[in-house]
C-alpha cells in the first residue's frame, strides 16, 4: 500500500562535488524546516515524516485547546483581531513567524507572568543573531502592548528594551565588482542586477514587479512594506535592457521554469553568480544603498532620491548622513560645483 506523505518537498540541485541530485525536507508552515533522508523509498525517510507529522499534529491540538491567559491564547485572540487582520500582508506574515515561534515555546506560560528578567533572557538566547533577537523582542512588546491596550495586562515588561547591537551595514557596489558580477550572470541575473541598481527597490518589490507596470520609460510600483506608490524613471541602461528581454512570464524576473521568483530562491541563484565572480560580502540587498549612493555622487539631492526610492524626504536624508561615503569622490564632486559657481559669478 502507498502511503502519501504530507508536507515533503523535494528540490533538485545540479553540479558540484556530488553532482545532480534531489534534496528532500519536511516543510509545514509554521514549524522549522527539516532536511530529510536522500533515499525517499527508505523506511527511514517514511518513519521520520510520519513522526514529524505526528508531532506537528499534536502540537496544533495542543496550541487549539490552550486556556484564556495563556501565551498562547493571547496570540490567537491578537492575530484575530483588527490590529492585526488590518496589517499589509507582509507585516503580518513577519509578526506571525515571531509569535508561532514563540508560541511553540512558552505558549502555556500565563503571559501575566512573562517579567522584565524573562524578556532580556529571551533576547539574549538570540544574541548569535542580533536583526532576529530585535526582531523577536520587538513583535513580543508589540502584542503585550496590545494586551496593556485591552486591560488584560496592567504594564509592559517588554517596554523600550534596549537594542542588541547590530554592525551597521554600509557596503556599496563599486564598478569593479560590478562588472565581474556580470561577467559570470546569465540574462535573469543581470536584469536584476540593474533593476536593483537603477531603480532602488527592495527585492520583494523587484522579485513582484510585472511588465505592466514598465511602461517603455517608467516601472510603478505600490511598495510592499510601506504601501507607497513610487514612478521610478528607467536610466538609459537598465530601459535598453528591458526592452530586449524575452518576456517569459507575468513578472520581468522569472525562474528557468518561467514562475516568479521568490525572494529565497532569487537569492540561491544570486549568490551562485556573486561566487563564481569571487565576490564577497556584497549582497543585493546593497543595491538599494548603492542606488542612492550614485545619485547623490550624481549631484541629485535628498528630495530627488526620495522620489525614486519611496523614502520620505526626512528618511532619505538619514540614509545619506549615514551612507553616502566622505571619500575622493565626494570631495572631488563638492570642489568642482564649487569651481564652476565661481566661473558663473565672474562673467
Amino acid at each position: 500500500m502507498e502511503i502519501k506523505l504530507r508536507y515533503v518537498i523535494a528540490i533538485r540541485k545540479k553540479g558540484g562535488r556530488k553532482g545532480d541530485r534531489t534534496l528532500y525536507y519536511w516543510h509545514r508552515k509554521g514549524f522549522p524546516l527539516r532536511r530529510l533522508p536522500d533515499d525517499s523509498a527508505s523506511a527511514e525517510f517514511v518513519a521520520l515524516v510520519i513522526h514529524l507529522n505526528a508531532e506537528a499534529d499534536a502540537q496544533r491540538v495542543v496550541s487549539a485547546r490552550r486556556p484564556p491567559g495563556s501565551f498562547g491564547r493571547l496570540v490567537d485572540d491578537y492575530l484575530d483581531s483588527p490590529e492585526a487582520t488590518t496589517l499589509r500582508p507582509r507585516t503580518l506574515k513577519n509578526y506571525e513567524y515571531w509569535l508561532r515561534r514563540l508560541e511553540r515555546d512558552y505558549g502555556d506560560l500565563p503571559f501575566t507572568g512573562i517579567d522584565r528578567p524573562f524578556v532580556y533572557e529571551l533576547r539574549d538566547s538570540l544574541a548569535e543573531t542580533p536583526n532576529s533577537a530585535n526582531a523577536c523582542i520587538e513583535v513580543l512588546r508589540m502584542v503585550l502592548s496590545w494586551a496593556v491596550e485591552r486591560g488584560l495586562l496592567g504594564e509592559n515588561p517588554a517596554s523600550r528594551p534596549r537594542r542588541l547591537r547590530v554592525p551597521r551595514r554600509s557596503a556599496v557596489w563599486d564598478m569593479e565588482s560590478e562588472e565581474a558580477f556580470l561577467r559570470h550572470a546569465d540574462d535573469t541575473m543581470s536584469l536584476a542586477y540593474l533593476l536593483g541598481a537603477y531603480t532602488a527597490q527592495r527585492l520583494g518589490d523587484i522579485c513582484a514587479m510585472t511588465w505592466a507596470q514598465y511602461d517603455g520609460a517608467w516601472i510603478k510600483l505600490v511598495q510592499q512594506k510601506t504601501g507607497e506608490l513610487v514612478e521610478v524613471p528607467c536610466h538609459v541602461e537598465l530601459r535598453r535592457a528591458l526592452d530586449a528581454a524575452l518576456k517569459r512570464g507575468v513578472t520581468i524576473l522569472v525562474t528557468p521554469t518561467g514562475r516568479s521568483f521568490k525572494p529565497s530562491n532569487f537569492n540561491v541563484r544570486w549568490k551562485a553568480v556573486a561566487r563564481r565572480a569571487d565576490i564577497d560580502g556584497l549582497q543585493f540587498r546593497d543595491l538599494r544603498r548603492t542606488a542612492m549612493v550614485r545619485l547623490a555622487e550624481a549631484g541629485a539631492n535628498a528630495i530627488q532620491i526620495s522620489g525614486v526610492s519611496g523614502h520620505s524626504i526626512a528618511q532619505s536624508q538619514a540614509i545619506l548622513e549615514r551612507y553616502i561615503p566622505r571619500n575622493r569622490e565626494m570631495a572631488k564632486a563638492a570642489v568642482l560645483k564649487l569651481e564652476q559657481h565661481k566661473q558663473r559669478t565672474k562673467v
